[in-house]
């Protein structure tokens, strides 16, 4: 992947090479204007020559790889763009949100206070995401089955394909009952974990109140990353207690 920004000098004949051999491009830190120069590709102004296709870049025909992919990033917060640029783009917002952090720190608490609990969340997510997508297995093969059975032979004289439906019947029956299984099981995991939304809820306000002071200085300015290893710090050193609500107010 080529890195570039909007102020190298060369950046266009790096673009240039890229758009060639299908190489992916990032450019960084841009503002909320985009080079004009750039427009042709991000509206994919393809023209195809003897089967070969090109892209109008500056005062010349480049030939396009299909490979080639565009990447554009930004480090303003909150950045307007026009609504050709959204028209032209995919725009992603990567920015955490209240609700967002509080669940990432409620995995961090409930990681460290109670890691088997944790575990087993984690082990079901897994368990359950398997169980769907065998039975959606099981959904296709039992249609392609019926697809592909003979005309010729009644349904209920098909003994292969009977002993088939039976077999996917029991299984289906089964992965049935434990997605029942896993949904109460998840249900008391939840419960036990909304718990710990207190200590979680307060650990992401404090991350926001922290990012508003960047706008005073950017001294202030605080990676979410860092945020979390004082957050982590904070579950070690704090005084312990079998009591949750006063271990809770500890943290």
């Amino acid at each position: 992947m080529k890195l570039l920004t909007f102020n190298q000098p060369d950046y266009m004949k790096q673009l240039e090479m890229a758009l060639r051999f299908g190489n992916p491009v990032l450019f960084e830190n841009i503002s909320t204007e985009i080079d004009p120069l750039l427009d042709p590709v991000l509206e994919k102004a393809l023209i195809t020559q003897a089967g070969v296709q090109y892209l109008p870049l500056g005062d010349q025909m480049v030939e396009f790889d299909p490979q080639f992919k565009l990447y554009l990033t930004t480090k303003a917060q909150n950045p307007i763009y026009s609504p050709e640029i959204f028209g032209k783009t995919m725009i992603i917002n990567f920015n955490v949100t209240l609700l967002g952090l509080r669940d990432q720190l409620l995995n961090d608490v409930v990681g460290y206070e109670k890691p088997d609990l944790e575990a087993t969340r984690k082990a079901l997510i897994q368990q359950t995401s398997a169980n769907k997508a065998e039975q959606r297995d099981l959904e296709d093969m039992l249609l392609s089955e019926l697809t592909n059975s003979s005309a010729d032979v009644p349904l209920v004289d098909n003994e292969p394909l009977i002993a088939v439906l039976e077999n996917a019947k029991t299984k289906s029956d089964s992965i049935a009952k434990q997605l029942i299984e896993a949904e109460e099981t998840n249900e008391n995991i939840e419960s036990n974990r909304d718990l710990y939304k207190p200590v979680a809820k307060r650990g992401a306000i404090l991350f926001f109140a922290l990012t508003g002071l960047s706008t005073i200085s950017e001294m202030y300015e605080y990676s979410l990353e860092a945020y979390k290893t004082v957050f982590q710090n904070a579950l070690e050193t704090s005084k312990k207690d079998n009591v949750l609500t006063a271990r809770l107010r500890f943290i």
